[in-house]
């Protein structure tokens, strides 16, 4: 039986996809010249987790856990990577087992970094979901102001936390929207929904 080659070279264009997100991965890769960035999400909602360069590694979780491709791998300047089978990185694990440790090291640093784009997403979504609220009780009533506001109340309708509810209001306060005395968000004027609208759209870009 012939053994296997130690690794498959590859040269990657600036701008190639090497994998997507959700692919089948048989195989990890290791830089050895140029720059890769890895990022999560589709549809124009993508962000980025890592920016790899030269003697780092990357699509080990496939080959570790079998598992589709947790994140998107694309060339940001010319590149080239080596590709390493399951069976090469068998015979690595068998000569290192070190090696498995120290791509659980590195994986567990990128799911942290990986979490804050989730949480930023969260507490956009949470953000959007008080504002879109509040408008709707505001086109229920015929634009009848002043709107007041009770953020506990708030808070449980929307099956948020109250850190969370304070935190958005105290932001949309600071854009100009009404003001809060004694738990109580009041919104008196037509500048406060004008602002109000504005937030919301604010809110919803993918910058935040």
């Amino acid at each position: 039986m012939a053994t296997p080659a130690l690794h498959d070279e590859l040269h990657v264009s600036k701008g190639s996809t090497i994998f997507r997100q959700g692919d089948a991965g048989h195989e990890m890769f290791v830089i050895s010249a140029g720059r890769v960035r890895l990022t999560i999400g589709t549809g124009g909602h993508e962000k980025e987790v890592a920016r790899l360069g030269p003697g780092e590694f990357f699509g080990e979780l496939s080959l570790l856990s079998d598992a589709p491709r947790s994140a998107t791998a694309e060339a940001v300047e010319d590149s080239t990577v080596l590709a390493i089978g399951r069976d090469v990185f068998a015979m690595m694990v068998q000569d290192d087992l070190d090696i498995v440790f120290r791509m659980m090291n590195i994986q567990g640093q990128r799911l942290s970094q990986t979490n804050q784009p989730i949480q930023d997403l969260v507490q956009r979504m949470g953000r959007i979901r008080i504002a879109a609220h509040c408008l709707r009780r505001l086109a229920g009533s015929s634009n009848q102001l002043p709107l007041v506001v009770d953020t506990r109340q708030l808070a449980g309708e929307l099956g948020l936390s109250a850190a969370a509810t304070d935190a958005t209001i105290a932001d949309l306060v600071q854009r100009g929207v009404g003001s809060v005395q004694n738990g109580q968000w009041h919104i008196e004027k037509p500048e406060h929904v004008d602002k109000l609208i504005d937030a919301l759209c604010r809110y919803a870009e993918t910058n935040g």
